[in-house]
């Protein structure tokens, strides 16, 4: 009587989880390349600062739609790039199982950054120009 409880237990778990719920983390790592002194800010809030190795690395929580990040440094301008979100292929094991998918789509694992390793190349401001805005 354990047993088949046991087992009723376990299969109902792992068909109301879902693929890439059980399979993959919900933050992603990502490294960063660039000019010592860089920082990286997510919506107004610094993540990370490139050290003297020249690169950084950070887990960032992983999100359905891409998200857009900004680099900046005293004396350079800011520069915004995308961390474009693909498929994850983990969740294509859910195949035709409707709840499967809307558990991976609400945990926001159903997706993945597609570049994980950034190079980041800053422009210097213009000398003579006020560029507080930035």
């Amino acid at each position: 009587m354990k047993k088949l409880a046991f087992s009723i237990a376990v299969i109902l778990s792992l068909s109301l989880s879902s693929c890439c719920t059980l399979f993959t983390s919900s933050r992603q790592n990502i490294t960063f390349v660039g000019q010592e002194g860089t920082k990286i800010y997510d919506n107004g809030m610094k993540i990370a600062t490139i050290g003297e190795s020249g690169e950084t690395s950070v887990k960032i929580r992983k999100k359905i739609s891409s998200k857009e990040l900004i680099a900046k440094k005293d004396g350079y301008k800011s520069a915004p790039f995308i961390l474009e979100t693909t498929l994850n292929p983990v969740a294509c094991i859910n195949l035709f199982n409707l709840l499967a998918w809307g558990i991976d789509l609400g945990t926001q694992k159903a997706c993945k950054y597609d570049n994980t390793y950034i190079e980041i190349e800053l422009e210097p401001k213009e000398k003579g120009k006020n560029n507080d805005n930035e």
